[in-house]
C-alpha cells in the first residue's frame, strides 16, 4: 500500500511501562506475614463487629483495636515495641482507611492513583504515568476493603450507585481526597474500580511550582499583573496536568476587596487566606423516588443575585459554560475555570461547544462574546504550562478572534 503522510513519531512503541516505588510495611515479608495473622484472626473472622466499628462510636473502633493488641500479646509477648506499633497501625489503615494505598496516597510527588485490579495499581507522579509494585493480598482482599470504603464513604453499593463519588476531608492529614468509584457492574472487566485524586490542604508553594517546572519568575509576574489588572483565565489542558494546582494558587491573588464564587464538583479549589470567597459543590439528593439535582448551573444562577464579582468554575464539562459568555462576562463580572482540550487556542471552540449544549447561540456569537473583555488562555501538560495566549479583540471581517501568543515552551 502506499499511503501518503509525513511520520510523526520516531517509530518506536513505549510497551513498557516505568515502575513507581514506595516503601511500604505491607510489602516487608516478616511484617506482612504478621499482620495477615493478625488481619485473619481479629478482622476475617469477625465481618459484622468490623461493619459496626466502621460505622459506630469511638467505643467501637477502641473495642476492635483492643482485639487486635490483645491477640499480638497472646500469640506474640515478646514483641519489640516498634513491631507492634507498626503490626496495628497496618491493622487500623486497612480497617479504617487506605490500607495498601497508604504509602502512595502519602507520597507528595503522587496527583492521582487507579485500582484497575487487586495487582494492577498505577499511579500519576510529577505529572508522568507509572505502574506501581503495590498491591492487594488477593481478589478477595481488594473485594473486602472496597466494601468497607463503600461503607465508610456512605457510597451505594447497588446498580443505582454504579457511578459515584465523594471527597475525603479529614481521613489524611495532608490531603483532602477526592474518591471515584466505578462498581463492577458498570465495568467490561466486571472488577470494581477506583479512583483518587489528592488536593494537598496546603497549598503547593510558589517556590514548590517553580523547582517542579510548572513556570518560572518571569511567568509568575505576567500572572500576577494579569489577575490585578482584571483578565479572565481559561486554563486547558488533559487531566492531572496540574490546572486546578495552577487556579488554586492564582485564587489567592484576587484582590480582597472583590467578591469570589466558586463552583465546583469536588472541592479541589479551596484558599485560607481570602476573605471573600463563598466556595459551593454539586450535590445529589435523594429522598424515596425523588432524585434532586443542585448543579453548577444552579450554583451560578443563585450567583448573579449575590453581587459576585468573579466566577469561578472548577471544571467545565456541560452547558454551566454558557454562564460565562451570558452572564458572567455579560455583567461585568470575570471568569477563571478550567477546561480539558489540546491547546490554548482550541479551549475557546471547547468551551463554545459546551455553551451550546444548552443554548442556540452560534458558535461565532459565542466567540465574539468573549473579545467583551481581556482574557488570558493557558495550556499545560504535565505539570507545566506548554503555551499563554491572549484574546486581543474580535476580527469582524473574518468573523473570529484574533489571538496574542505571549509564551510558547520549546519542543525538546
Amino acid at each position: 500500500m502506499h499511503l501518503n503522510y509525513k511520520p510523526a513519531s520516531d517509530g518506536r512503541l513505549k510497551d513498557e511501562s516505568a515502575i513507581y516505588h514506595v516503601d511500604s510495611n505491607y510489602q516487608v515479608e516478616k511484617l506482612s506475614k504478621l499482620f495477615l495473622s493478625l488481619k485473619a484472626n481479629v478482622c476475617d473472622l469477625n465481618p459484622a463487629l468490623v461493619t459496626k466499628c466502621i460505622t459506630g462510636t469511638e467505643q467501637d473502633f477502641l473495642m476492635i483495636m483492643n482485639r487486635a493488641s490483645d491477640y499480638l500479646s497472646r500469640v506474640q509477648p515478646n514483641m519489640p515495641e516498634t513491631t507492634r506499633k507498626q503490626l496495628l497501625d497496618m491493622f487500623c489503615e486497612a480497617v479504617f482507611g487506605y490500607y495498601v494505598l497508604t504509602s502512595l496516597i502519602l507520597s507528595k510527588e503522587v496527583s492521582d492513583i487507579k485500582i484497575l485490579a487487586y495487582d494492577h495499581i498505577v499511579v500519576k507522579a510529577n505529572g508522568q504515568r507509572y505502574l506501581t509494585d503495590i498491591s492487594f493480598y488477593s481478589e478477595e482482599d481488594y473485594r473486602t476493603w472496597y466494601d468497607r470504603i463503600l461503607r465508610i464513604h456512605r457510597l451505594g453499593k447497588t446498580e443505582e450507585y454504579a457511578l459515584n463519588h465523594c471527597t475525603d476531608r479529614k481521613g489524611v492529614d495532608e490531603f483532602y481526597l477526592r474518591i471515584d468509584v466505578q462498581l463492577s457492574c458498570i465495568t467490561s472487566t466486571e472488577i470494581n474500580n477506583l479512583h483518587i485524586r489528592k488536593m494537598p490542604k496546603e497549598k503547593l508553594s510558589w517556590e514548590y511550582l517553580k523547582e517542579n517546572g510548572m513556570l518560572d519568575d518571569s511567568a509568575m509576574e505576567y500572572l500576577k499583573d494579569r489577575i490585578l489588572s482584571g483578565y479572565g483565565f481559561l486554563i486547558s489542558g488533559r487531566g492531572g496536568s496540574g490546572k486546578s494546582t495552577l487556579l488554586n494558587n492564582m485564587l489567592d491573588w484576587i484582590p480582597f476587596d472583590e467578591s469570589v464564587l466558586v463552583s465546583q464538583e469536588s472541592d479541589e479549589l479551596y484558599s485560607n487566606v481570602h476573605p471573600q470567597i463563598q466556595f459551593e459543590h454539586t450535590m445529589t439528593v435523594r429522598k424515596n423516588d425523588v432524585v434532586t439535582d443542585y448543579t453548577l448551573e444552579d450554583e451560578l444562577r443563585l450567583g448573579l443575585l449575590q453581587d459576585i464579582d468573579n466566577f469561578v468554575i472548577g471544571e467545565i464539562k456541560g452547558g454551566e459554560a454558557l454562564h460565562v459568555f451570558t452572564t458572567a462576562m455579560s455583567t461585568g463580572a470575570r471568569f477563571f475555570g478550567t477546561i480539558h482540550s489540546n491547546d490554548a487556542r482550541t479551549s475557546v471552540r471547547r468551551l463554545v461547544q459546551c455553551a451550546r449544549y444548552v443554548s442556540d447561540y452560534p458558535m461565532e456569537t459565542l466567540e465574539e462574546m468573549l473579545s467583551a473583555m481581556p482574557f488570558v488562555l493557558i495550556h499545560m501538560s504535565r505539570f507545566s504550562i506548554d503555551e499563554i495566549v491572549e484574546i486581543d479583540g474580535w476580527d469582524a471581517k473574518a468573523g473570529k478572534l484574533i489571538f496574542s501568543e505571549v509564551y510558547r515552551k520549546e519542543q525538546k
